[in-house]
């Protein structure tokens, strides 16, 4: 089986730091796989390079065996890599619902929110994540590290990723989840 995504000889510096020096991994389909490393090793600006967010400086990207670059972090969406920073960039005074679909809302024909089909599209996805997660109306910030973390995931799995990066996932979470 090919690769899904592969990396080869990645290569990202700032100045006189080299960042990412090197790297290769490749990724098949319904793989999981953890990059480990210690603090300043690159992990998080490696996941940076493959959300679009920092180009490569050297090296080669392969999605399904064929070359792509991506200029910004929505060419990496729109190729199904969706990523969960460290910092989960959720809408702290909207509610879950809201979250999952913020900036990609569904509309009625009349162009107005579709409220309903939100909400209807958002609880089996929830109940599938965290069967116990059942306060999705109120306010993320009001939400425990986990139901937050949740809420992300639920996002990228919304629409449809086939690569889903996850950034230092337990950043999120408290010391008693963790």
């Amino acid at each position: 089986m090919s690769a899904l995504l592969e990396v080869r000889e990645a290569r990202k510096s700032f100045g006189g730091v080299h960042a990412v020096d090197g790297v290769s991994l490749s990724l098949s389909p319904g793989e999981v796989l953890a990059v480990l490393g210690h603090n300043g090793a690159g992990k998080s600006t490696l996941m940076q390079m493959l959300a679009g967010a920092l180009p490569f400086d050297g090296g080669e990207l392969l999605l399904n065996g064929q070359p792509v670059k991506f200029a910004s972090p929505a060419d990496s969406r729109a190729a199904g890599i969706e990523t969960i920073h460290q910092k989960l960039a959720l809408a702290d005074n909207l509610d879950s619902v809201a979250n999952l679909f913020l900036g990609r809302e569904l509309r009625t024909r009349f162009g107005l929110l579709d409220d309903a089909a939100m909400r209807a599209a958002a609880v089996p996805l929830f109940a599938r994540l965290n069967p116990n997660f059942r306060n999705i109306a109120d306010p993320v910030m009001s939400l425990s590290g986990g139901q937050r973390q949740v809420v992300a995931i639920a996002r990228a799995l919304q629409f449809q990723a086939r690569v889903l990066i996850m950034d230092e996932p337990c950043a999120a979470l408290g010391p008693a989840e963790t």
